[in-house]
């Protein structure tokens, strides 16, 4: 019924950074409504995120963009997320944490190796990018990529060969060359999915960076929920959920705005909701009570609740939230501290 992919804030954040120390583009600059960023976990639909992105290389006016984003678009931009990617003891097992690990970050996309006689290709696809989009987003996770190897094999190790999706627009002969400079190796344009080519053999030898026992993560349980919580693009109750969900950063969701981001018109969404039963009131409502629900268990006050879910006045919301849970927001926020209470005196 709907077909939509996210990328989550933090994965989506290296490319802001990038962009805002080389250029001094802010992402508010771009239009990214300021409440996506203070929360990492979030997700956006990835159009969006690709707009961005192509709007950020407009502004720049540089025919170099992607070159001097390139040092800065890597995992360990990402903080302790990032981390945990390059933690592994070896590349072998780097490489293996950051396919699978990847879906909890992106929706709709597969990062996975190919092996071909001593060669692994490691691969990306998304189908969810079209025209300069794609070839923006393939660069970018061949940046990624290419940043992970180095940060095993040392900041001179080259791959291959690199495939990439696309061609850049109006690129020219010199800023071709710095982009295959950069890389270390020769670039092929307009395949049909990201690869960026390596021998086997580094692999196998592991690596010969320390190693280092870190601590290991805590994660709480809120943590846990939103970092699992990645619907896929045909699931269509969950990515609703989603964009309903992200469509409160611009105000009280509006059906105009939730369609829009969809790629339907009013009237194919209102008919697409009725085949599920639904009304997009009714489902906007459930939304924004489980959101609430949430920011209380975290401890957020009310007011601050009101302002993240898009309401003018602390009233609206309490009035909403009763008519889901039959208790007003301060009543549901006592009766988690009464249970808290209870649960440490057993």
């Amino acid at each position: 019924m709907f077909n939509l992919s996210f990328i989550r804030v933090n994965y989506a954040q290296v490319v802001f950074d990038a962009i805002r120390k080389h250029f001094a583009i802010t992402a508010a600059d771009l239009g990214v409504p300021t409440s996506l960023l203070s929360e990492p976990k979030a997700l956006v639909p990835f159009d969006d995120f690709i707009g961005w992105f192509e709007q950020a290389e407009q502004r720049a006016q540089d025919a170099n963009f992607m070159v001097k984003l390139a040092p800065s678009i890597c995992f360990s931009e990402m903080g302790t997320f990032g981390e945990w990617y390059l933690s592994s003891p070896d590349l072998a097992l780097a490489v293996r944490r950051i396919n699978y690990g990847t879906s909890c970050l992106q929706s709709g996309a597969s990062y996975h190796g190919e092996q071909s006689g001593k060669i692994m290709k490691w691969t990306y696809d998304s189908g969810y990018t079209q025209s300069y989009g794609r070839v923006l987003d393939s660069l970018r996770v061949a940046m990624m990529e290419v940043n992970a190897l180095r940060h095993y094999m040392g900041a001179d190790y080259a791959p291959l060969k690199i495939q990439i999706s696309g061609a850049l627009k109006q690129a020219s002969t010199s800023t071709i060359s710095k982009l295959e400079r950069w890389f270390g190796c020769a670039i092929e344009w307009n395949a049909p999915m990201t690869k960026v080519w390596i021998d086997l053999g580094i692999l196998r030898q592991g690596s010969e960076k320390a190693f280092s026992i870190s601590r290991p993560m805590m994660v709480s349980n809120l943590q846990l929920d939103d970092l699992l919580n990645m619907p896929q693009p045909h699931d269509s109750a969950k990515v609703m959920f989603e964009v309903v969900n992200y469509a409160r950063r611009y105000g009280v969701p509006k059906i105009d705005l939730v369609a829009k981001t969809l790629g339907l018109s009013k009237q194919q969404l209102q008919r697409r909701l009725h085949q599920h039963g639904w009304t997009f009131s009714n489902i906007t409502q459930y939304v924004i009570c489980n959101l609430a629900i949430q920011y209380l268990q975290a401890g957020k006050p009310i007011t601050e609740i009101a302002h993240l879910l898009g309401y003018s006045n602390p009233q609206s919301f309490s009035k909403a939230f009763q008519r889901q849970r039959g208790l007003t927001p301060a009543q549901y926020q006592e009766r988690l501290l009464e249970r808290s209470r209870e649960s440490l005196s057993i």
